[in-house]
């Protein structure tokens, strides 16, 4: 699709020119994707490599496994104890 204004092409999310606003702009109230081009392959869900194309998907299966995020201690953190 091309900006009626400029004659330029649009990108996904941005809206055409207007005469106050140049170049495109992108609206606020874009939805960042939980997506990840390509696949990301895990390697230490078990003996086999997997491959997740989400985030929520990776959650799901560590859950499904009874695993946690490691957390670090913070200095000033009132939600983490010290650990030393």
């Amino acid at each position: 699709m091309t900006c009626t204004v400029c004659g330029l092409p649009l990108a996904i999310g941005q809206f055409p020119c207007v005469k106050t606003i140049r170049p495109h702009g992108v609206p606020s109230f874009n939805v960042i994707g939980d997506d990840i081009l390509g696949g990301f392959v895990q390697e230490h869900f078990g003996h086999e490599p997997e491959t997740f194309y989400s985030k929520k998907a990776m959650a799901r299966r560590a859950k499904e496994l009874g695993l946690v995020e490691f957390v670090r201690h913070v200095d000033g953190d009132q939600h983490v104890a010290r650990w030393v």
